[in-house]
């Protein structure tokens, strides 16, 4: 069940990952340049790291299960 529920939190946390690493793009102005080097942070780093942070938090609040 850990790994079902890691998945479900990593998948779940996709849109929101995406629309944090987009807002955070526009209000560092991104829209206006060119690409550059901190556009990494933002646009990848941010957005993965928020999916696996949420992944490793669904992995380690597993909580069991007992069957009858």
């Amino acid at each position: 069940m850990g790994a079902a529920r890691a998945v479900v939190f990593g998948g779940v946390s996709v849109f929101p990952a995406i629309l944090i690493g987009v807002i955070l793009f526009l209000i560092m102005g991104g829209a206006d340049q060119e690409w550059a080097n901190w556009m990494w942070a933002p646009c990848y780093i941010l957005p993965i790291g928020l999916m696996i942070a949420a992944t490793v938090y669904g992995w380690k609040t597993d909580v069991a299960v007992e069957v009858e």
